[in-house]
């Protein structure tokens, strides 16, 4: 089975990551397999798990927690089509090329929680806009540590 998390921006932009590991941990931490360099991001934030039959999401604690289709999760199935968001970032879920096609905007509109749609203010707009607003903040941006060898693709 074949997971990929295609990262969804308002613009339109994309960028997709394959899984190619068992079990991937999203997070802050250098020691995370995709570091996601956010505030709003914990340092172990999420991790996907694609050893069994169906690949599952599980929040690993976090402070801001994770959102499969807008809504909050412990752990979750994940299926084709599924919305995933956490710290802001919204990732569609394809699984054996399933669905063939992502309208970013649509997907990034309708992944984001209903909490994360509210205008930030404050001291929260001025970290959180630039990271999430501007042309420098991609998928391009994360990290990875391939240190057990896997061939997990950089982006």
């Amino acid at each position: 089975m074949e997971v990929a998390l295609i990262r969804v921006r308002p613009d339109g932009k994309t960028n997709t990551l394959t899984l190619k590991r068992e079990r991937t941990v999203f997070g802050r931490e250098a020691g995370c397999d995709v570091r996601v360099p956010s505030p709003e991001v914990s340092r172990r934030h999420c991790e996907v798990d694609t050893s069994g039959v169906t690949p599952k999401i599980r929040d690993l604690g976090s402070s801001n927690g994770t959102f499969v289709n807008q809504e909050k999760i412990e752990d979750s199935p994940l299926n084709p089509g599924d919305l995933v968001s956490f710290g802001g970032f919204v990732f569609a879920v394809v699984i054996d090329g399933e669905p063939e096609d992502v309208n970013a905007m649509l997907a990034y509109e309708d992944g984001l929680p209903a909490a994360a749609k509210r205008p930030p203010s404050g001291r929260a707009a001025a970290a959180s806009k630039p990271l999430l607003d501007s042309d420098e903040s991609s998928m391009m941006d994360f990290d990875f540590d391939l240190s057990d060898k896997d061939d997990q693709p950089p982006l």
